[in-house]
């Protein structure tokens, strides 16, 4: 009995304990209400200014990156029309020297059989 007896007290000792932490916190917790913060902006102000100019000087940067890239791509474009034209030109060449090489031989054992079909008929009398 006297072990329950001590038990309750301990019980008693541990819950007014407790009771009066949380009247503490309660107080606490009023102070903080009447609590008012200020903050100093300057120094997030100077900060922020200083990430402006940052980001500020790499879109510059991008930028010119941008306007450089597109001068190369125009300029391998006019190189790219010119290989193709060029090209297009020399296959064009090929097969009009083909067709006159065709021709040209043509003409030749055209040639060829008609001298030697007059060479005959002049050796033989």
């Amino acid at each position: 009995m006297t072990r329950i007896k001590e038990h309750l007290e301990l019980l008693t000792f541990e819950m007014e304990r407790f009771q009066g932490d949380v009247k503490r916190l309660e107080t606490i917790n009023e102070n903080m209400k009447n609590i008012k913060v200020s903050i100093d902006l300057d120094e997030l102000k100077s900060e922020l200014g200083d990430y402006h100019a940052h980001l500020e000087r790499h879109r510059e940067n991008q930028d010119r990156f941008y306007t450089r890239l597109e001068w190369l791509v125009k300029r391998a474009e006019a190189y790219t029309n010119r290989v193709i034209i060029a090209f297009i030109v020399l296959i064009l060449i090929t097969a009009a020297s083909l067709i006159y090489v065709s021709n040209t031989k043509t003409v030749l054992e055209q040639f060829k059989s008609v001298s030697h079909s007059s060479a005959k008929t002049t050796l033989n009398p």
